[in-house]
């Protein structure tokens, strides 16, 4: 067998030698087979010859002219190859001088970036200021038991200023209103009260050691100023007319704040029963506006700033402030100093469940989580130590939180409660009257979020169980009303059935026009009507002897104000199990429920039976005294919390809150971005107050749309129309 040679390695390379084998038998036999063909043919030899030759001749002309083109041919590709590769290196070239251009702008924005972000800092380290414990107070002195309470949280000791700064003002009946109003009064009562009594020890001390009152002590925790004004009020003034006819309804068209401040100041003397607080507290007005799309009122300008050109004896910065609803003054404000930078102590008070309000809408998937970021930053941002009325609030800052309910109610709701305690008892098991229409009822705002959907389901349930809804009366007002009584009374009866003269026969009136309007929920669809009455918005006091069960299905609320008062009122009170309601449930009147079957149970019981007597010690409980107590315990911190506080290090992170907040806020910029997060007429707070100051005019400050409005193109298109419609029209024929 023939040896492989070295260069043949692969299948090609074998077809290869083959064809070149082949190739030289073939032209070794090409001499031979011309005269054997010939000779075959029977053709002469030398014309054989001839034709081989000329044929030979033509083969060599067209490989001569084939080779020529594949020359040309050749020569063509490499001058395309040349133009190409130019082509190439051009494109490289380009591609790299962008590159590097842009290497250099992006390095020149960087570097940009990292100055800013230096000159940011930069500041945040020359002026960062803590916005949780300031190390410069009281919050750090390590003396003494670590259960001392810093005297800077410290509201038992004498010539604290303390303002109350809320959201919302009486007429309107809200808890925002009330609630602070009273919080103001008692905590004027008890300031004076602590004054009072370091008087009289000052006085029993100069006693014992024998000095004349005159002469001066180096204590001064024994000295007060009887002139200061110990508590202020700080609520909205709405300075619009509309806004004020809105909310307040046309009986209190308050044409200026020294009206609306009379009208406060007599129901705290008559209403509240507190004629020395409604002299003695001070009340100030900061400019607000309505918002009718959040149905809340929001200031315009910056509070604080108001606040300082109306105080000119005393010095903020050691006064102590609370914040009703700290999220809800916040997320709008107009740029300046921050609350814990103004104040000595903050103190924020959390009243609304924002994030179930926003759950029950249809953006409530991507607001939701907004109003919990941004809540909790403007709390942690903006106050020292916060205070839940209940746990059902989210988490804003864990090292800051206590939850407890500061809370109390009138004494008109107590006198109540006293008076059925001390009148005849009734037997311990009454008839049965379920078609009683004074024995149930609910009082508040009539909203779907206030849990009517739950009532009537168990409605429901109840007449499955029983054969029979619960009548119950229905007190308040809101803007679903309309809707809620239709799920109540179906709108196939809403026209009242009489009966025949004859006596004979029931006939019903005749229907109303057929209405197109959708209904809003299923329950309008019922055949059977639930007895229920729609008496509108009342006092509750005045509700007193009225009723002996509250029934209020709700879970959306913090702490229901109502629920507390009914309590109160010495009345029982039939509320679901839940974190909302944790602190009613002490009470004995309190039957709690956690699914239908308890709630009819408790129903039917609170039915044949009496209300246990308010004792004195329960009592107690509702008193806004006693709330007040609260108030202080929970608003004090502890050395050891403070301690505790400085180990997290979160102060520096509540300071950048404040800093960027406020930045933001600033200028043009500030107005669009309060625009685009759902400002709306509140907006506009750098405008506004470059208005106030002067700097800019009404015109000036309008927006394009009302500038082309009044402009002349606009008025000369408009002033056909105009005079068209002004000419009198002729006289008919």
């Amino acid at each position: 067998m023939m040896p492989k040679p070295k260069c043949i390695k692969t299948p090609l390379m074998y077809c290869l030698w083959v064809t070149v084998i082949i190739w030289g038998l073939l032209l070794c036999n090409a001499d031979e087979q011309p005269a054997a063909l010939a000779q075959a043919n029977g053709t002469p030899l030398n014309s054989t010859f001839d034709a081989v030759a000329e044929a030979e001749t033509t083969l060599d002309t067209n490989k001569r002219g084939f080779i020529l083109f594949r020359l040309f041919q050749r020569r063509s590709k490499a001058r395309e190859n040349r133009v190409r590769g130019r082509r190439r290196r051009d494109v490289k070239e380009r591609t790299a001088a962008l590159a590097l251009k842009m290497n250099e702008k992006l390095e020149e924005a960087r570097q940009m970036l990292l100055d800013r972000m230096a000159a940011i800092s930069f500041n945040l380290i020359n002026y960062e200021h803590d916005a949780s414990i300031n190390e410069n107070s009281s919050f750090f002195q390590l003396d003494g038991d670590p259960d001392d309470v810093t005297p800077q949280s410290d509201l038992s000791l004498p010539n604290r200023s303390i303002y109350v700064v809320t959201t919302a003002a009486l007429p309107w009946r809200t808890g925002t209103a009330v609630n602070p109003l009273l919080r103001a009064a008692y905590l004027s009562r008890r300031m004076r009260s602590i004054n009072c009594q370091i008087n009289t020890t000052r006085a029993h001390v100069l006693d014992e050691v024998g000095m004349h009152p005159n002469e001066k002590i180096c204590n001064e925790t024994l000295s007060t100023d009887p002139t200061k004004q110990y508590v202020t009020l700080v609520i909205p003034w709405l300075e619009l007319e509309e806004d004020r006819l809105e909310l307040y309804g046309p009986d209190n068209t308050f044409a200026t704040c020294h009206e609306q401040e009379a009208y406060i100041r007599d129901w705290l003397m008559n209403d509240a029963n507190m004629p020395e607080e409604a002299d003695q507290l001070r009340i100030l007005f900061y400019p607000a506006r309505y918002h009718a799309g959040l149905k809340s009122i929001f200031a315009m300008g910056d509070i604080c700033a108001v606040l300082r050109n109306q105080t000119t004896n005393e010095d903020l910065s050691d006064a102590v402030c609370f914040l009703e609803e700290p999220e809800h003054l916040n997320w709008y404000r107009a740029p300046g100093e921050g609350w814990t930078k103004v104040f000595n102590f903050v103190v924020g008070i959390v009243h609304t469940n924002y994030i179930e309000y926003a759950s029950t809408q249809f953006h409530g998937l991507w607001t939701a989580p907004a109003i919990q970021v941004m809540s909790s930053a403007m709390i942690r941002a903006y106050c020292h130590k916060v205070i839940k009325l209940s746990g059902v609030l989210q988490s804003y800052a864990p090292e800051k939180e206590v939850v407890e309910n500061v809370h109390g109610v009138r004494e008109d709701f107590i006198r109540e409660g006293r008076y059925r305690a001390a009148g005849p008892k009734n037997a311990s098991a009454a008839p049965l009257d379920e078609e009683s229409q004074d024995d149930i009822y609910y009082i508040g705002k009539i909203l779907w979020a206030k849990g009517f959907d739950l009532m009537l389901e168990l409605q429901k349930f109840y007449h499955e169980c029983t054969g029979k809804y619960f009548a119950i009366d229905i007190i308040g007002g809101g803007p679903d009303l309309d809707e809620i009584k239709r799920a109540f009374h179906g709108r196939r009866n809403s026209n009242a059935a009489h009966e025949h003269p004859r006596g004979k026969k029931k006939r019903f009136a005749r229907p109303a026009p057929l209405e197109f309007d959708i209904p809003k929920s299923i329950y309008e669809l019922r055949k059977n009507p639930i007895p229920s009455n729609f008496l509108g918005p009342m006092d509750h006091a005045a509700l007193g002897k009225k009723y002996k069960i509250f029934v209020n299905p709700s879970v959306s609320e913090v702490l229901c104000t109502t629920t507390f008062e009914a309590l109160a009122m010495g009345k029982f009170a039939i509320i679901p199990i839940h974190e909302s309601n944790k602190f009613f449930l002490r009470f004995p009147n309190c039957l709690g429920y956690r699914n239908k079957w308890e709630f009819a149970a408790s129903l039917r019981w609170a039915l044949t039976h009496e209300p246990e007597p308010l004792t004195p010690e329960l009592a107690n409980e509702f008193t806004w005294e006693a709330a007040t107590d609260r108030l202080i315990q929970s608003a004090a911190i502890t050395r050891r919390e403070a301690n505790e506080r400085a180990k997290l290090g979160t102060k520096k992170l509540d300071e950048r809150i404040e800093y960027f907040h406020h930045t933001l806020g600033k200028g043009t910029r500030g107005d669009a971005l309060r625009k685009v997060l759902g400002g709306g007429p509140i907006a506009n707070q750098v405008r506004y107050e470059m208005i106030k100051q002067g700097i800019i005019g009404e015109e000036e400050s309008e927006g394009i749309a009302e500038k082309f409005k009044r402009s002349s193109f606009v008025q000369a298109i408009k002033s056909p129309f105009v005079t068209a419609n002004t000419q009198p029209r002729p006289a008919s024929l």
